[in-house]
């Protein structure tokens, strides 16, 4: 993946361990039903219509807005956490994310668009064919839909898909997970290793198998290009499109 990332003589040479960027994956999960439960629980607290407070937290039209924030804030915070991790020893730059790719113009753009296509393929022939009456992360499509149509809402749903995730996603599961695990696995275990994780911490085993995929391309865009960047900038347009379509 990188060369200066398995230098041996580096002082910082351990980095990132497996232990390491597993705990970063727990607080990933923290954070977010921490920033969950407080938004929620202010929303509940500011609410006067007189409702049970387990009737709104049932109610998705009401949670929506607030899930929607907490995801935003929880995912500041860790961004600002691994700005601060990644500052030291160069790391940033020694998991890609200061350079663009190994191989040309063309052959990148060549290889995003073709991986991407084949894991759009796999999800069209999974969500279809494989589990047909079943819609792939539905709670999560429930909850974008129940936001009152506002363009402060529009703005801030499409900066959390095609922003703020993109750019979390890539560094936590490309840029720590995938490369722990290539210390110890070869460059295959190390992707499919990081796409599982990937598509677990979604918490939607019907998802399962379409976010692996979707793990698994972008695994192996960034084992062939060395770059967070192009893994960054190809997630954000994906899911962009995503958005804008749905």
């Amino acid at each position: 993946m990188n060369e200066e990332l398995h230098d041996a003589s580096h002082p910082d040479s351990r980095f990132p361990t497996i232990l390491g960027a597993l705990g970063w994956v727990v607080v990933f999960l923290l954070l977010q039903i921490v920033a969950g439960v407080l938004a929620l629980g202010i929303a509940i607290g500011m609410d006067e219509s007189g409702r049970d407070a387990m009737a709104l937290a049932r109610d998705v039209s009401f949670i929506a807005a607030p899930t929607i924030l907490s995801l935003v804030a929880s995912s500041l915070v860790l961004l600002g956490l691994f700005w601060l991790h990644l500052g030291k020893e160069n790391r940033a730059a020694r998991i890609g994310l200061m350079r663009w790719s190994r191989l040309s113009l063309m052959q990148t753009v060549g290889l995003a668009i073709g991986l991407i296509a084949l894991g759009l393929a796999f999800n069209h022939v999974y969500a279809n064919y494989v589990i047909p009456d079943i819609k792939v992360q539905e709670a999560l499509r429930k909850m974008f839909a129940a936001l009152p149509d506002t363009p402060l809402n529009a703005v801030m749903l499409f900066v959390a898909i095609a922003g703020i995730a993109p750019l979390l996603e890539e560094i936590l599961f490309r840029g720590l997970v995938q490369n722990a695990l290539a210390k110890r696995l070869p460059a295959w275990g190390a992707i499919l290793g990081a796409s599982a994780i990937f598509g677990a911490v979604h918490m939607d085993y019907h998802a399962f198998p379409a976010l692996m995929a979707m793990g698994a391309v972008f695994g192996i865009l960034y084992h062939k290009t060395g770059s967070l960047r192009v893994n960054i900038l190809a997630h954000a347009l994906n899911n962009a499109a995503a958005l804008l379509l749905t």
